[in-house]
């Protein structure tokens, strides 16, 4: 009696045991199943039921076969011989599943023998990692992306001095393959000797925040001279100090080849301009000496044709010196003058089709003191900007503001206006902003002479716009 009160107790607990693993099992949620020796799947819980689209009893006694990708199910064999053939304890594969919409899910597999009742099954445990399979695949075609535009990715850790990076950062350095480690001082040999003290300085100053954007040769490590780009903004930490930059690197030596052709067409256009020039200018003085001779109507034009040979011997001049080190080149012949009628021969000289109305706004009686002709060339440029590429824009209005000891002039359109990204790169040699700006004749160099012509003053420039409102095109020289 005993004996039977002892076995029935003994069944009681097993069942509750078997009741609570089957709870358990069911509820918990990672996707698991239990499977048989031919891999027929006999046991699933709600998680895989879940993870695959199924409910539980459209996948119990299916195959594993059912759901495995093609390319896979040579995976699930190897685990099969491994397990039942080879009598090893557990197996581990990544393999790809179908789910019931067709849609893929990829998993690791782990799973590990046990026996009842005589016979032995598996217990597998399925980790979803489709996220990170999708994350890896973009990873690939952003890697991708990045080596054919000759682009790489970095992150300088401003503590540890290390740098991590995408694939393809070394290769524009030279190296065939991925180098072990990073670290900022690494730059350091390959940067060319006259742009390594700049370089040091921009990273030098990161400890403070800010951005770097600074274009550096370097030599290779097969001794091949090359362009690239830095270009990132630091990230504070919880102190506020930075911590690490985020940037890219750009091999941009096809560009500077490009840029250097038309340098060297610039320069020799320039050159063989010169000689026609002179003489045009010669035969316009000696008209100059005779004009008292000339009727009133012929004395003008000489009089107007000499302002305009010495425009473009101006012009030619900058384009002689439209280089980077142009701004040190510029010689200014400062003298006072006042500022609202140089504006106003500007208007006139631009003024050849009566299309737009133009507006000066502000102080008549400023005078500043810098070089005329030099400041005449930045309105004429902005002004001719405004009309060329806002066509639209029949009312353009120049502002002028006084500012303590400083002059203020702003050119507004009304016009389309400029797409942000496009903003910083106004100032820059041979840039031309937007695609319609091909149906227009120009080298890219007005905005960039306007710009240095500012700097040499001391001044200030710069464009505020809003695609579909206009825009200002503004520039400051002190007083």
């Amino acid at each position: 009696m005993p004996r039977e009160i002892g076995q029935q107790d003994f069944e009681q607990r097993f069942l509750e045991c078997n009741e609570k693993f089957n709870t358990i099992f069911r509820l918990t949620s990672t996707a698991s199943k239990i499977i048989s020796s031919d891999l027929t799947i006999l046991k699933v819980n709600d998680a895989l039921a879940s993870m695959l689209g199924y409910t539980a009893e459209e996948i119990e006694g299916t195959q594993i076969m059912d759901h495995a990708c093609a390319e896979y199910k040579a995976h699930w064999h190897e685990l099969q011989e491994a397990l039942w053939a080879g009598k090893v304890p557990f197996f581990k594969l990544q393999a790809c599943l179908h789910r019931k919409d067709r849609t893929l899910v990829w998993v690791n597999v782990t799973t590990v023998l046990f026996e009842d009742m005589g016979q032995t099954y598996g217990f597998t445990v399925l980790d979803d990692i489709t996220g990170l399979k999708h994350f890896e695949e973009s990873e690939k075609r952003l890697n991708i992306a990045l080596r054919y535009s000759k682009m790489a990715v970095c992150e300088f850790d401003l503590n540890e001095n290390a740098v991590y990076r995408s694939e393809g950062h070394d290769e524009i350095f030279g190296y065939e393959n991925q180098q072990e480690s990073w670290t900022i001082e690494r730059y350091y040999p390959h940067i060319w000797e006259d742009d390594l003290p700049k370089f040091k300085m921009a990273v030098d100053s990161l400890s403070e925040g800010g951005f770097m954007d600074q274009q550096v040769r370097l030599v290779t490590q097969d001794g091949s001279v090359k362009w690239v780009h830095f270009q990132g903004k630091t990230e504070a930490g919880k102190d506020g100090k930075p911590i690490k930059l985020l940037g890219t690197i750009i091999d941009i030596t096809s560009e500077k080849l490009v840029e250097r052709h038309k340098d060297d067409f610039i320069s020799i256009a320039s050159h063989e301009l010169k000689t026609p020039i002179t003489s045009l200018k010669i035969s316009l003085q000696l008209l100059d000496r005779m004009k008292e001779e000339l009727s009133g109507t012929l004395r003008g034009l000489v009089l107007q044709a000499n302002r305009s040979i010495n425009k473009i011997v101006l012009l030619v001049d900058d384009l002689l010196n439209a280089s980077k080190t142009y701004k040190d080149q510029l010689d200014l012949k400062k003298t006072p003058f006042n500022l609202y009628k140089v504006i106003e021969e500007c208007i006139n000289q631009l003024r050849i089709e009566r299309l737009h109305e133009i507006i000066i706004n502000g102080p008549r009686a400023l005078e500043i003191n810098a070089d005329a002709e030099r400041i005449e060339r930045v309105i004429v440029n902005l002004l001719s900007n405004a009309i060329k590429y806002a066509p639209s824009s029949k009312k353009i209005t120049i502002q002028i503001e006084q500012m303590n000891a400083i002059a203020k002039v702003s050119v507004i359109d009304q016009g389309n206006g400029i797409a942000p990204e496009k903003l910083p790169l106004l100032f820059d040699r041979y840039y031309q902003g937007s695609s319609e700006r091909e149906h227009y004749s120009g080298l890219g160099l007005g905005l960039f002479i306007s710009a240095e012509i500012i700097k040499k003053h001391g001044g200030e420039i710069g464009v505020v716009s809003e695609e579909g409102k206009g825009s200002t095109f503004w520039f400051t020289v002190p007083v």
